[in-house]
Order: structure tokens, then C-alpha cells, then sequence
């Protein structure tokens, strides 16, 4: 009989380690493999081939892939925003820590003395003292059950001369277990935080990887914006060039009256307004190139901010054959921001799995299993405990009906809601995408045709100013005309330049809305998590 009792209580032990390896092993893991990301997580920034170069000296001569290279390297944002799914990491953990089993000890002594008067002699008062430890394994498994399995020690001494021993020894070994039947029982209920976790940080790796596109592009728009600034700033300064020497030229001629004086005053207002406009341009440069450096994130202090940088590519105009169903078709499979948008609905989907089971009443399912023992020292204790001298088993089942039932289905009516928002936004960002892409791609062909129209135009200019300078050689025209026939060809000289970086600018922005960005780079996106070697800058 014994041997019975003693197999009840290591089945009870069996079942509470087994319990416990489902809530920390099969069962309370996810259905996929475990991310390598329950690492320690280190940073390690994305790259490209092309080395960063470095930053010294008071100019620096920088292509476009060696400026994204350095904003790799360097960018602010993309630190900020690679902080974002070691966040998210952490949060998925403290889900999964919901099922993580807990270790429970208590310990506590008291000392009491009582009064007592009896008719046959008198006692006095009785003194006892106790001194109890307690300790054990507690958690929570995926199932939605809880179990603890405590071990409890009772000393107790006492004058009370009817005690059969002093001090007695008292211990306990108790399993119990309490399983949902109906609400809060299955995967559903009780993995939906790990999974809307989980959906998080794949929402916080996309939403980093399309930041990454992002201050590419913008660092491609900023490189060919100080391009064009400082093609710009050269033109005005050979215009302003070309005011002086003809007001240079008319000074002569006046002086030989071969010129009427009126011209000098026209020379001298064009080379006024010129050096003004030089004077803007040359502002515009600093601006351009502070974008750029900003982004680049070269200026660690302020002397820093001096650095001139140089772009040294030039835009090269190529021709490109745009399919925009092919296209569309690309930016719908890579773009970070449909990709969210669908764990977006996915996460919706997962709340109301969970919502619909907490519809149904509360049903509990309980079973607990004690052994007890008392001696007069704590090995024998022990040796009754093993041997099962005596035992408790309890069982039973709890019903809980909410009338009305309001709270769960407002849970699920919300959840509904949210998930029909989710799947119209996925739907609208879904034509959003669409529209872009064919936006892009227009204006790729519209940039594409002002670069020859703007080259026609420049020779033109070219042409016609040469002309009217012979012609006023010889008195046929004016210095009024010569000097608006200047301007032309500053202004087409410059809308030449400006159609050559458009255009490559249409293409960066269409290559980001086709998130081809990284492709074209070759750049190389580790996972933020997961990856050991460079700390953050």
C-alpha cells in the first residue's frame, strides 16, 4: 500500500516537471525555429562595397556611391530608427516571459502564549513556538493552465503536555493545477500577445529597412541638388564675366564715340544685377552642401561644418525603357510599407481568434494532490513523507456565466472593426503604391525628353549669342540685346544642367517607390538585432 502512495506522488512530481518543460520548451515556444535575435544585441550598420573614405582635410572629393557608403556609415536616422526593432525584440520577450516558470519561497515564526485555567489542576499557560519554510515551482503553460508545486516545513514546539511530540516536525509536499476548459483555454487566448509581438517586430524591421531607402534617396537627391547648385554658381559667374567685359568694351568704344554713352549705363545695371543673382547662387551652394553634410553626418563640431565637398560625378544621361505593369508588379511584392500593412491585418485576425474564445463562459478545470507528515525530527518527517502516511487528493470544476456577456462581445465587435480598417488601408496604401509608380515612371519619361529639348535649346542660345555679337560689332545691334541674349544662354546652360539631375533624380525616386534602392547599391542590410560587431555610433 505504501508503495501506491509513494507512485501517486512521483506521478504528481512527473506531471509538474513535465508541465513545467511544456510551458518553457515545446509548447511555449513559437510554431517556427527561434530567432537567432534572443542574442545580445549589437548594431551592425548596413553596407556597400565602396569603403567609407575618410573624413579630413578642407575639401573632399566624394562620388554618389562613395556619399551613401558614408551615410551608411554615419546617418543618424538609420541609427535612430535600427533602435526601433531591438525595442520591439524586448517587448516579445517580456510576452514570452508571461509562460517563464518562478521560483516561490516563504518563510515565517511566530511565538504565542495562552492563558489557560483547568478544572481538575492548574496548567498555566501554555507557550508554543512555530517556524515554518516554504518553497517551490510555480508558471503558467500555453494551454491557459497553472500549476505549483510547493514543499512546506512545520516546526513547532510547545509545553502543552498533551502533544505527542515536541517539537514536531511537519511536512508537506502539494501539486495543484488549474485548466480552463472553455475561456482563455488554447493557443488562440494565450499566445495572441507573442504573436501581435511578433507581428511588431516584423512591422519595426520593415519600417527599418524602408528608412534605409529613404536617406539613400535623400542623400541622392541632396548630391545632385549641390550639382546643379554649383553648375549653376559657374554659369552665373562666367555671365557676370561676360556683363564686365562688354561693359568694359563699351567704355572703350565711348570713349572713341563710336558709342553712345547710354550704353555704359545698360552694361553697368546688368552687371549689378548679375553680381546679385551670383550672390544668391552662391548661397545656394552652402545650403546644398550643408544638406548634404547633414545627412552624411561628417560634421562632428563646428569647425567641422567648413568641409567642402566636391561631387565628383557629373550627371551622364542614359536612356532607360520603363515597363510600368512590370514595374507596379515589383513595388506590390518589395515595399516595407504594404509588407506592414499585411501584419497589420494579420495582427487584427489574431486578436479576434482570441476575442472569440473569451466570448465563451468561464469553465475550470482543478485537481490538487497533497502529502502530509509529522515526526519528531525532520528525517523521519521526511522518510513518512516519501512513504505517503497520509495524503489529500482534491478535484473539481468552477462555472462562471456573465449574463449579458457585454465586455467580450464590445472586445470582439472592436476587434472586427479594426481588422475591416486594416484590410481597406492595406487596400488604399495598395493604390497608393499603384498611382506612384506610375507617377515615377512619368516623370522619368517627361525628364527624360526635357534633357534633348533643353540640349536643343542651349545650342540655340549658343548660336544666337554669337551672332548678335557680330552684329554689334558692327552696329547692328545693341548692348541691350547682347546682354538679354547672355542671360538666355546662362538660363539655358542652366535648365540644361537642371533636366540632366532631374532626371537622375526621377530615377532615384523611382527606384525608391520600387524599393530597387539596395539592388542598385549592392548595399548589404543586416538584420539590426541579431548581428555582433559595430556598436552604435
Amino acid at each position: 500500500m505504501p508503495n501506491r502512495h509513494a507512485s501517486c506522488i512521483a506521478a504528481g512530481l512527473s506531471l509538474a516537471f513535465l508541465a513545467a518543460g511544456f510551458g518553457g520548451g515545446a509548447w511555449g515556444a513559437e510554431s517556427k525555429p527561434a530567432a537567432p535575435s534572443e542574442g545580445k544585441l549589437i548594431f551592425k550598420r548596413p553596407s556597400s562595397p565602396v569603403t567609407p573614405r575618410a573624413i579630413r582635410g578642407p575639401e573632399i572629393r566624394i562620388t554618389i556611391q562613395e556619399a551613401v557608403s558614408l551615410a551608411l556609415a554615419r546617418n543618424f536616422d538609420i541609427t535612430i530608427e535600427a533602435h526601433n526593432p531591438r525595442i520591439r525584440e524586448a517587448e516579445l520577450k517580456r510576452e514570452k516571459s508571461v509562460f517563464d516558470p518562478a521560483l516561490v519561497g516563504n518563510a515565517r515564526s511566530n511565538s504565542t502564549k495562552t492563558d489557560t485555567v483547568s478544572g481538575f489542576f492548574n496548567s498555566g499557560p501554555t507557550i508554543s513556538k512555530q517556524r515554518e519554510f516554504s518553497g517551490g515551482l510555480e508558471q503558467r503553460i500555453i494551454t491557459g493552465a497553472q500549476y505549483s508545486l510547493l514543499f512546506r516545513d512545520l516546526r513547532e514546539t510547545s509545553n502543552n503536555r498533551f502533544r505527542g511530540f515536541d517539537p514536531s516536525i511537519g511536512t508537506r509536499l502539494t501539486f495543484t493545477i488549474t485548466q480552463p476548459l472553455l475561456k482563455n483555454f488554447g493557443l488562440d487566448a494565450n499566445k495572441a500577445n507573442i504573436r501581435i509581438a511578433t507581428a511588431n517586430l516584423d512591422q519595426s524591421i520593415h519600417a527599418y529597412r524602408g528608412k534605409v531607402i529613404d536617406v539613400v534617396n535623400s542623400v541622392e537627391q541632396a548630391y545632385w541638388d549641390l550639382t546643379f547648385a554649383i553648375a549653376n554658381l559657374s554659369f552665373r559667374k562666367k555671365s557676370l564675366e561676360l556683363a564686365k567685359d562688354l561693359l568694359r568694351r563699351n567704355k572703350i568704344r565711348v570713349q572713341v564715340g563710336s558709342l553712345a554713352p547710354i550704353e555704359i549705363l545698360e552694361a553697368e545695371a546688368t552687371v549689378a544685377l548679375r553680381e546679385e543673382t551670383l550672390i544668391v547662387a552662391e548661397r545656394e551652394v552652402k545650403d546644398r552642401e550643408d544638406a548634404l553634410k547633414k545627412l552624411l553626418n561628417i560634421t562632428s563640431d563646428i569647425p567641422s561644418w567648413s568641409i567642402q565637398l566636391v561631387p565628383g560625378d557629373k550627371p551622364v544621361f542614359r536612356m532607360v525603357r520603363l515597363n510600368e505593369m512590370s514595374l507596379t508588379m515589383k513595388a506590390l511584392q518589395m515595399r516595407t510599407d504594404l509588407k506592414s500593412a499585411r501584419l497589420e491585418v494579420n495582427k487584427g485576425e489574431i486578436d479576434i481568434k482570441r476575442t472569440k474564445r473569451n466570448l465563451l463562459p468561464t469553465l475550470d478545470a482543478n485537481g490538487s494532490f497533497a502529502s502530509d507528515a509529522i515526526d519528531n525530527n525532520r528525517t523521519n518527517s521526511l522518510n513518512r513523507l516519501s512513504g505517503a502516511k497520509g495524503y489529500i487528493v482534491e478535484g473539481g470544476v468552477c462555472l462562471r456565466i456573465p449574463i449579458g456577456n457585454r465586455q467580450a462581445q464590445a472586445d470582439l465587435e472592436k476587434a472586427k472593426l479594426r481588422t475591416r480598417q486594416a484590410r481597406v488601408q492595406f487596400s488604399q496604401l495598395e493604390q497608393s503604391v499603384m498611382e506612384e509608380v506610375r507617377r515615377a515612371a512619368r516623370r522619368v519619361r517627361t525628364d527624360m525628353k526635357r534633357v534633348e529639348v533643353t540640349r536643343i535649346a542651349r545650342k540655340l542660345a549658343e548660336e544666337r549669342l554669337d551672332a548678335q555679337e557680330k552684329k554689334f560689332q558692327v552696329g547692328l545691334s545693341t548692348s541691350r540685346d547682347v546682354l538679354e541674349d547672355q542671360e538666355s544662354l546662362a538660363n539655358a546652360l542652366t535648365n540644361e544642367v537642371q533636366a540632366h539631375v532631374d532626371y537622375q533624380k526621377s530615377l532615384a525616386n523611382l527606384d525608391r517607390v520600387t524599393h530597387s534602392t539596395l539592388q542598385r547599391f549592392r548595399i548589404q542590410l543586416a538584420d539590426p538585432r541579431q548581428i555582433p560587431g559595430t556598436p552604435d555610433r
